[in-house]
């Protein structure tokens, strides 16, 4: 009698044994594997992608207003000018503050609107801010630019000799607030001779208020 009892009592253990380790099999598969909860294939959460840096075109928004090409009147003084910058273009990262300036430039974007009739033109380029002292900085731009002038001999108009030409731009500006720029610019457009010899080109002195956004 003692020994049918004590094999009854090691099946039972056996038996409450293997439920245990088949639950705790179960909590482990659900655990690893969620495709297996319940027998319905749920799939895991998967988390979505980070999302890639990309480059804010319109950073700063700048309107200007200058004296129209004072070397070679048109007979049309004024000209405004509206400009769009991107955010700063980080070709290379460095921490020397003599060269860092160079290689993390601007996209630029505008126009020279003649208010006269005489001649306009948009442009596009790169900008390179370099500080000064405290709030000063100055600003140069280079870029391509294509205008509207007459190319042969028309009144009072100049004749550019090209409808595409460079575009360089200096300035020196004050940082009035954290959005708001003022810069006092000079800026000129002509094609170098690489079109023909007839290389007059314009010359424009003016400013700037730049807001950033």
């Amino acid at each position: 009698m003692s020994w049918r009892r004590a094999g009854l009592l090691l099946g039972a253990a056996c038996a409450l044994a293997s439920i245990g380790a088949s639950q705790a099999a179960d909590i482990s598969a659900v655990t690893a594997s969620p495709t297996t909860v319940n027998g319905l294939g749920i799939e895991p959460y998967v988390a979505p992608p980070a999302p890639q840096p990309y480059i804010n075109p319109l950073q700063e928004v700048r309107l200007g207003v200058f004296a129209h090409n004072w070397i070679h009147d048109e007979g049309a003084p004024v000209d405004v000018s509206i400009e769009v910058l991107s955010q700063t273009l980080h070709f290379w990262d460095t921490t020397n503050p003599w060269i860092s300036w160079f290689f993390n430039p601007r996209l630029n974007v505008g126009g020279m609107i003649n208010t006269g009739g005489g001649t306009s033109y948009g442009f596009l380029g790169l900008t390179w801010r370099i500080p000064i002292y405290q709030k000063f900085f100055f600003e140069g731009e280079f870029g391509g630019a294509v205008n509207n002038s007459p190319l042969h001999p028309e009144g009072d108009r100049v004749n550019m000799g090209c409808r595409f030409t460079f575009r360089e731009s200096g300035g020196l500006g004050y940082q009035l607030t954290d959005n708001i720029d003022i810069i006092a610019s000079i800026e000129h457009v002509s094609h170098a001779t690489l079109c023909t010899n007839i290389n007059p080109g314009l010359t424009q002195v003016g400013a700037r208020v730049g807001y950033k956004f």
